[in-house]
């Protein structure tokens, strides 16, 4: 198959069955840009998955996104009936809160990790789990987790990450795989940001509310940059603004959620 490359424009082939049955990952041998060519066909069986969260807009933020992405999607408020289900259901993924009222969501994760028959089961976590060892700790090995969210994560974010657990759902076509390192940054944005919220929550809604959102957190802003520095290479610095952007994504969001009230 005769292919064009997206990042330097350059043709070639590549050995690739036709028609395509399942991702197939390809090189460009010019730029060593991948990328993943994908069926056209789009699946038919839906996926299951259970959110297990208090009833608030983030909850139907994410339960819509993933039924728009093929997930037949189940709400949950506390821990046992939310195990329960995804161990009579063998669902696929399960979004839960770490703090969820009865059996914790970090318990209900461990248990779910722990059992054989559910080894298929994607977890992701939302919360703060780090907030007791302040831009240290990395949630995503903590209880078995693939992945750990926070209110704030944009959609088109949160879009990458269902593909990366799923690779075979999302568009058709060619599809654009971002180099880990640069994944590694945008989570450790998130991170800083959600650390600077926790700590500051009255400053940073008062600060959003006039509108005064990096005058106001200037000191802790520049205080998490010096900390994403120094744990991010200089490549990715050098080519990206993710920490600004995740800053600015977060300000906007909040902005149009007021909006509503």
């Amino acid at each position: 198959m005769e292919l064009t490359c997206r990042q330097c424009g350059s043709k070639y082939r590549a050995a690739v069955p036709a028609p395509l049955t399942a991702p197939v990952r390809v090189v460009c041998p010019s730029c060593n840009h991948q990328a993943v060519l994908r069926p056209k066909t789009v699946e038919k069986k839906m996926r299951v998955a259970a959110i297990a969260d208090e009833p608030r807009p983030f909850r139907t933020f994410l339960g819509e996104l993933l039924g728009r992405l093929g997930f037949e999607v189940a709400y949950f408020e506390t821990g046992a009936p939310t195990f329960d289900f995804v161990k009579r259901n063998k669902a696929d993924l399960l979004i839960v809160n770490v703090y969820l009222k009865g059996k914790l969501g970090v318990e209900v994760s461990e248990d779910i990790k722990a059992d054989p028959e559910l080894q298929s089961t994607r977890v992701i976590l939302i919360g703060a789990l780090f907030r007791a060892n302040r831009f240290r700790a990395n949630p995503t090995n903590l209880y078995g987790a693939d992945e750990y969210i926070e209110e704030q994560i944009p959609e088109k974010e949160f879009k990458q990450i269902i593909r990366k657990l799923f690779p075979e759902i999302g568009a058709t076509g060619e599809v654009a795989i971002e180099p880990r390192e640069y994944d590694e940054a945008r989570r450790l944005a998130r991170l800083i940001l959600s650390d600077i919220i926790i700590y500051h929550v009255d400053k940073v809604e008062q600060a959003i509310r006039n509108d005064t959102f990096f005058e106001t957190l200037r000191e802790e802003i520049e205080e998490g940059r010096q900390y994403y520095d120094s744990r991010v290479s200089m490549r990715v610095r050098r080519d990206t603004e993710i920490y600004t952007e995740t800053l600015q994504q977060f300000v906007q969001m909040k902005r149009e959620e007021l909006k509503k009230f």
